[in-house]
């Protein structure tokens, strides 16, 4: 098989994934507290992994896969709701929602008041408190008032703080859908945020940066797809020939 091949296909297959990262970062252009999501490649060569002393191996024969995928979790806009429970972090804090599969950490602030008073995210998962407890309000007692330290007040009761949680290195968290990261295992390190209440966290997408990117990398995958067609073609038609001379 020609190396040329190997890295034709290779770089399809960069592009594809690609092209999915960046599909998803547009599609959560709107998404509260989506953070961007970005790919990392590394290089092998396929000439030299066979020995082969191919020529020109290190310009012509290197290829690429998919390393790993990264997500930038820079700070996004925040946004005036006027809504009492809708909160924002600014700063490198997370906010720890019990869910059905274990603690999940989120940037999405957009939480309501459930049966019994619970303070839940918009799909009935508990938000928590310090030492892993819910928070629990009663909406005729009056107005609810969060300060930047987390700490929930209704009039002058306070009815607890929020278990904000920040990590050393949170592109160790693993996306686990709906917005939010599974943190076992991953190092703790000091809360340095804020809360915000009555804003959203905006979603961290460009969407104008990712509609070019989508642009440029389909015209790159087209650009892949012709070399590979070609060099496919070109060994098709070569086999022909070396069927036909040998007879």
């Amino acid at each position: 098989m020609d190396p040329a091949y190997y890295v034709a296909a290779g770089s399809l297959k960069a592009r594809a994934y690609q092209l999915d990262t960046v599909s998803n970062n547009i599609a959560n252009a709107s998404t509260v507290g989506y953070k961007t999501e970005r790919t990392f490649f590394s290089i092998f060569n396929k000439a030299a992994a066979e020995g082969r002393g191919l020529p020109l191996s290190k310009d012509v024969n290197d290829g690429t896969v998919l390393a790993q995928r990264g997500t930038d979790f820079s700070q996004g806009a925040l946004k005036p709701t006027q809504r009492k429970m809708d909160l924002a972090i600014e700063g490198n804090a997370f906010f720890t929602i019990q869910t059905p599969q274990g603690i999940r950490a989120t940037r999405d602030g957009r939480f309501k008041i459930g049966e019994g008073g619970e303070v839940q995210a918009s799909d009935g998962s508990p938000l928590l408190g310090k030492n892993g407890q819910t928070i629990k309000i009663n909406p005729s007692e009056g107005d609810i008032s969060v300060q930047p330290d987390g700490t929930i007040q209704q009039g002058k009761d306070t009815l607890g703080q929020l278990d904000l949680k920040a990590y050393a290195n949170p592109t160790l968290m693993e996306r686990a859908g709906s917005n939010r990261y599974v943190v076992d295992g991953v190092q703790e390190t000091g809360v340095n945020a804020k809360v915000s209440q009555g804003y959203l966290e905006q979603s961290g997408v460009d969407l104008a940066s990712a509609m070019v990117d989508m642009i440029n990398l389909n015209r790159l995958f087209e650009m892949s797809l012709k070399v590979a067609s070609t060099i496919s073609n070109d060994l098709d038609a070569k086999a022909l020939s070396d069927v036909a001379t040998s007879r």
